[in-house]
């Protein structure tokens, strides 16, 4: 149990400055639940705060791609018990309004009730019960830091409704979202894709796992379906110069430093843009959990670097020249 113990939190003061804080770990309140971090993935929303393209006000602690196990629970929850490998779901949903009755909780009314805790670069975490959800037991425990970001591609999935496209379907962006999405599609689908991203190596280990059903871009122009990945204005414009007419565009990406503009001649393929926020449905987490339980392999790990939490300024720091499509802090 971790009475007694101290909390080792990373904390960003300002662009580009990460401090490691230790402090008393305080009593549980209740209904929330207490997780011995051991695993938290880097998300492009992190790296927005560490370059300083999205300011909420500093200081603020990161991280929002965590997994652990249970170590106390505060007064009044029920349902989990010490040991138990769990993953934070960082969106609240109240279950009663208009938008999580109809299975849009991302977007709950009450969603700024404020019981989330955005502090996965840490030791310890103390998080209200309802964001916390049992993962089954994995051969290796980082699987669960792929659990949330897993869930945002299911639910892209979802909003692209690949069932009733035609054509082909390109994936622009390779990185941790990117990925994962790949990975979903090719292991839920029969679908083959062709994939994009300015850094080759991310397509070279995707292609690795995958050297059948995965093509790189070439000179195709006339995609029926495009999911946009990359995080930036420039691969917003290059999936709009890539649909063909009538095609849909999924957007997964979050603009924090460069809004895109919508070019001046799409209108005329009259085009179906979707913006795929968060990870839509609660089920999506218990359906991300499951796929990497079924399909996640020690392959596949190929794609990941790990990175003691110690490291986490040099780890962002040097973010372009670490070569793997997906960065995850170990905090045990």
């Amino acid at each position: 149990m971790s009475r007694g113990a101290l909390n080792k939190v990373a904390v960003l003061n300002g662009p580009g400055t990460f401090a490691l804080i230790h402090s008393p770990l305080a009593e549980i309140p209740a209904g929330y639940v207490r997780v011995k971090l051991s695993h938290c993935g880097v998300c492009g929303t992190d790296r927005s705060f560490y370059l300083g393209h999205r300011d909420e006000g500093y200081p603020v602690s990161l991280g929002h791609e965590h997994c652990g196990v249970v170590d106390a629970l505060g007064e009044g929850v029920t349902g989990f018990a010490p040991g138990r490998p769990v993953v934070i779901d960082p969106n609240f949903r109240c279950g009663a309004c208009y938008f999580c009755l109809r299975k849009l909780g991302h977007l709950c009314i009450n969603g700024t009730e404020q019981r989330y805790s955005n502090r996965g670069y840490a030791g310890y975490i103390d998080i209200h019960y309802s964001y916390v959800h049992p993962l089954p037991h994995y051969s290796r425990t980082h699987m669960g830091a792929l659990v949330e970001p897993l869930s945002v591609a299911l639910h892209a999935l979802a909003v692209g409704a690949l069932q009733d496209r035609y054509g082909e379907t390109l994936v622009l962006g390779c990185g941790g979202l990117g990925s994962l999405l790949i990975f979903a599609i090719l292991e839920t689908t029969a679908i083959d894709l062709y994939i994009h991203d300015h850094n080759d190596y991310k397509v070279d280990h995707l292609r690795s796992l995958y050297p059948d059903r995965i093509r790189r871009l070439g000179g195709r122009n006339d995609f029926n379906l495009v999911f946009e990945a990359t995080g930036s204005s420039t691969g917003f414009a290059l999936a709009c110069g890539l649909l063909g007419k009538c095609a849909r565009l999924v957007v997964l990406s979050r603009y924090h430093s460069d809004e895109p503009l919508i070019p001046e001649r799409l209108p005329w393929k009259q085009p179906e843009i979707r913006f795929c926020h968060l990870n839509g449905d609660a089920i999506h987490m218990a359906e991300a959990a499951a796929l990497l339980k079924e399909k996640w392999t020690l392959q596949h790990d190929h794609l990941l670097s790990f990175h003691a939490l110690d490291e986490i300024n040099q780890v962002f720091k040097n973010y372009g020249a670490i070569k793997s499509n997906k960065k995850i802090i170990i905090q045990q």
